[in-house]
């Protein structure tokens, strides 16, 4: 690596990692100082159970949140643009996103689109987009995407059917919290499927040109 050029290592200021992480919520949320949440998520998330995982414990930490429950598989700008409406309607400081990469990418273009206005293809690469007003904590429960710890997020054009990759440091989570215990809730198909595209993004990881020791040992 003695040729190469430094590579940029972006992550979460906090990460809670194991059992149980999700139930960390409201004491992470104390730690950055957010108080005012909107919970980003599906509606399979919502109606199976699984988000009071998350809402028991903010409720009984008294935290005041709201339900966008709304997004979709391959997230859109029409559903982007919606809960930006919604996030800049209420009095809201941030933002939680539990669920599978869509929910996460989802919270992180509605924070970006909700801080600098315009359209959401407005922010596609080469743009770059390093700020937000709306920090996010991520709670995947899917071993897949790596959304709550990246700088990206892919939503789909709905007018031109473009899946446009943005980038840029406003998309990254400030706090990832990863509960393995959540996985385990999925359909059997799902943890299959994004099983493979893990490994599918380590190997391809590990031969880019783009490869540094960081990424290496995640690979």
């Amino acid at each position: 690596m003695s040729n190469s050029v430094p590579a940029m290592i972006t992550q979460p200021r906090l990460m809670m990692v194991g059992g149980g992480a999700c139930g960390e919520a409201a004491a992470s949320m104390a730690k950055i100082g957010m108080s005012r949440p909107l919970i980003v998520t599906d509606a399979y998330i919502r109606d199976s159970g699984m988000l009071a995982r998350l809402t028991d414990g903010l409720d009984e930490a008294g935290i005041v949140y709201e339900v966008f429950a709304d997004t979709v598989p391959d997230p859109t700008t029409e559903v982007v643009k919606v809960g930006a409406e919604v996030l800049k309607a209420g009095d809201f400081d941030s933002m939680i996103a539990i669920g599978g990469g869509s929910p996460m990418d989802t919270a992180k273009a509605m924070g970006v689109l909700a801080t600098h206005g315009g359209e959401m293809r407005d922010y596609k690469v080469p743009a770059q987009v390093d700020s937000s007003d709306y920090p996010v904590v991520a709670i995947p429960t899917t071993a897949g995407t790596g959304s709550e710890v990246t700088r990206f997020t892919v939503i789909t054009d709905t007018e031109t059917n473009e899946k446009m990759l943005c980038m840029g440091l406003g998309y990254v989570p400030v706090c990832a919290l990863i509960d393995y215990t959540l996985t385990m809730t999925m359909p059997l198909r799902l943890t299959a499927d994004t099983g493979i595209d893990t490994l599918t993004h380590a190997m391809e990881a590990y031969v880019s040109k783009k490869r540094n020791p960081f990424a290496d040992s995640m690979a």
